[in-house]
């Protein structure tokens, strides 16, 4: 029994250093990708779309356990051409963001993230020609995998499901849009969702 007690005792740093990520590592990640999403608002005039956007993303986790991290992200979305709605159309999100590990190997790891906070989206009225803006929230769950080809720089794959939610929406005049008969106009809001793809590099220290 003291044998086993010994050969625990001698093998546990080595087993703890084995994992890629352990408590108080910090990670920096940069990347881009491309998200595609099913539109929709409340105006009943208005058909369903799709949406394209290019990404691009950095966030940083801070591990505050062998599985666990929090951190903080930053990401653009730059849409593509949308004939029914702009010609140019981007959002900006700041969002707080757990980490899980599922796996945490040497070199490897498998995650589960779940995203969430303040998006802001702004794009131009083709009717008008006036730019649009307006603010809402996103939740993005999602799962990744990361792989480091050293101590210290590796690269992460990233698919999240998201939403984004626009319930209040102004002109560059100050006037907010509305939608509906003249006699029961309500706000006019717009919800996107769909599939988030993130590939980028990453550095821990």
């Amino acid at each position: 029994m003291k044998k086993i007690l010994f050969i625990l005792l001698t093998l546990t740093p080595f087993l703890a250093l084995s994992q890629a990520i352990q408590k108080n590592n910090l990670e920096i990640s940069l990347g881009t990708g491309l998200g595609i999403f099913g539109t929709s608002d409340n105006d009943t005039s208005n058909e369903n779309g799709t949406a394209v956007a290019a990404l691009l993303n950095i966030s940083c986790q801070y591990a505050i356990s062998n599985k666990f991290s929090i951190g903080l992200e930053l990401d653009r979305n730059g849409f593509a051409h949308d004939k029914d709605s702009a010609n140019k159309a981007h959002s900006l999100n700041a969002l707080i963001n757990a980490q899980f590990r599922i796996l945490n190997k040497e070199k490897t790891l498998i995650y589960i993230n779940l995203a969430g906070g303040y998006s802001n989206f702004k794009f131009i009225d083709t009717q008008k020609d006036v730019w649009v803006a307006g603010g809402g929230f996103t939740i993005q769950p999602g799962i990744g995998f990361k792989h480091y080809f050293g101590k210290t720089v590796g690269f992460y794959i990233q698919s999240d499901y998201a939403t984004y939610n626009y319930k209040k929406l102004t002109d560059a005049d100050g006037n907010v849009l509305k939608t509906g008969p003249f006699n029961d106009q309500k706000d006019y809001q717009i919800k996107l969702s769909g599939l988030n793809l993130k590939i980028g590099l990453n550095i821990k220290f």
